[in-house]
């Protein structure tokens, strides 16, 4: 064979490997389940969506999904992420496919290292998370006995606000936190302006504010390099300072529960929810540490929440004054003026569970829910949706979706919750009958739902039965703008702008009847 046969031959023979290998390329491509992937917005080379990751991902979503649809499909750097943007579709996924989409996202700054994988919403499904959640939904089952100390903690947010209304947005901390504790922990309520109390609402509030700004999309950069988390602390100052924040949180949880410890060990009857957490704590084999930070992430959740809540519902008191007309008329006649709203009311008092529904529908908190986790690859429509993914829901975009509220989804407006007759009716497909889906799906739903409405009623009955709430006015007497759209601040939880109200009370007895259950013994 010639030489020139020879290189021929070569040749030819390295042709047809190439080429089988472009068409091997081809066919996996053209086969590639994630040339299905749902449809979403180009991204940049390397930085893929990540600008799109920020605390207002909410609002581009939403109008994402006229180009794209319902589901939006992102890419950042290591990770697929779907905004899902309508209630069937979040139903559907996190509802119903239950065993793919129970888990969360690794979360190493915010979970791993600032928590020490304890902080029970974030906690990544397993054993320690399921052992976790039994123990509070058993210690939740107590609050029913706790409505009195409730009802307590409403009039004195009353009586703060009656005194002095400018400072309204610290009254509704106190009360938030306050209610907490004190259901929590058997603490007596926290008293308002300076006191020894306010250290530890400090402390609590900073540890919920921190957790925020690391949960905000894009935040944690260790989810773009993972392999950083192996750096020895003593090299990385980041990590020194995520374990010092464990290490302080789990001092302050241990605080706490301690009280709550010594009355137990002393044979001290108590109804708290602190209680009820260490007699389950051994049946479900969880440490001390484990369920103290189950306590504490019970605090957390309830108290900025809560609290994020009555603002908005304020808000909305201010922005809808027929609204706060007609929930008065009903309190006017179910309860009268010569006693305060209590837990038996709620039965006949619709519109008030009405205004519940609609606060948490109109303004949920917060906007894009807890992420969710797939744990493995799944098909939806003919939609490819890749294991590992991060489902985000667009809390604000499905609560205000006119296909299911109507053209008025946007207004604040507690009777669409309610039938003919008045009466709570049954809400849309896919809301488990809350009118809503601020609760979250699936395993992953909040714990303490029962105990937010429990809270939310008693507030808001007895702040519209002691004050009429009004919108602030200028020098001229003018009435104050208000933003019923923007927010604070870039946070997790998301709140309004700041605002200027006043408040008024209904009637001269109001501050005596208030009083007397400020100073019962509970």
């Amino acid at each position: 064979m010639t030489i020139s046969t020879r290189v021929f031959l070569d040749s030819t023979l390295s042709f047809f490997v190439l080429a089988g290998l472009v068409i091997i390329l081809v066919i996996r491509h053209i086969q590639s389940p994630y040339r299905k992937v749902p449809p979403g917005p180009r991204g940049l080379p390397i930085l893929g969506n990540l600008r799109e990751l920020t605390d207002t991902v909410w609002l581009a979503s939403s109008s994402h999904k006229e180009e794209y649809g319902e589901i939006v499909y992102l890419q950042v750097p290591g990770q697929s992420v779907i905004v899902l943007n309508s209630q069937r579709v979040a139903a559907d996924l996190l509802d119903r496919r239950t065993s793919i989409y129970s888990d969360r996202p690794p979360m190493i700054m915010a979970s791993d290292i600032y928590a020490g994988g304890l902080e029970l919403p974030l906690t990544r499904t397993g054993d320690l998370w399921r052992r976790m959640s039994r123990t509070a939904h058993e210690g939740l089952k107590s609050t029913d006995q706790l409505h009195l100390v409730k009802a307590k903690e409403a009039a004195i947010c009353a009586l703060d606000m009656l005194a002095n209304c400018s400072e309204w947005d610290a009254h509704l901390t106190r009360f938030a936190e306050s209610l907490m504790t004190s259901t929590l922990y058997g603490t007596a309520p926290l008293r308002a302006g300076p006191s020894a109390d306010k250290e530890r609402v400090k402390k609590i509030h900073d540890h919920a504010t921190t957790l925020q700004v690391i949960l905000m999309p894009g935040s944690d950069w260790l989810q773009v390099v993972p392999w950083m988390k192996h750096i020895p602390a003593r090299f990385a100052r980041w990590k020194r300072t995520g374990l010092q924040w464990f290490a302080r949180e789990s001092q302050l949880f241990e605080s706490l529960m301690q009280t709550v410890r010594d009355d137990v060990s002393k044979g001290i009857d108590s109804p708290t929810v602190g209680a009820a957490l260490i007699a389950s704590q051994s049946r479900w084999g969880l440490s001390d540490l484990e369920t103290d930070w189950v306590a504490g992430s019970l605090h957390i959740a309830g108290a900025d929440t809560l609290h994020s809540s009555m603002v908005w519902w304020l808000l909305a008191m201010v922005a809808y004054p027929d609204v706060q007309r007609r929930a008065q008329a009903e309190l006017d006649a179910v309860v009268g003026r010569n006693r305060l709203p209590a837990f038996s009311d709620l039965p006949n008092l619709p519109y008030i569970c009405a205004m519940v529904k609609e606060t948490l529908r109109w303004r949920p908190v917060p906007r894009l829910g807890v992420p969710h986790y797939s744990n493995a690859d799944d098909w939806y429509n003919g939609m490819f949706i890749p294991k590992g993914t991060v489902c985000l829901v667009n809390m604000m975009q499905c609560n205000l979706d006119p296909a299911v509220y109507g053209e008025d989804a946007a207004r604040f407006d507690p009777a669409r919750h309610l039938d003919a007759d008045g009466q709570i009716e049954r809400g849309p497909p896919d809301t488990k009958d809350e009118g809503h889906i601020t609760f979250g799906f699936g395993k992953r739903a909040c714990i303490g739902r029962h105990v937010a409405k429990d809270a939310t009623f008693i507030a808001m009955a007895t702040m519209l039965w002691a004050m009429d709430i009004s919108r602030g006015k200028d020098e001229h007497g003018q009435d104050l703008p208000l933003d019923l759209q923007g927010h604070a601040y870039n946070a997790a939880v998301q709140r309004p702008r700041p605002f200027i109200c006043s408040v008024e009370p209904r009637f001269s007895e109001v501050e005596e009847i208030l009083a007397e259950l400020r100073d019962l013994r509970v």
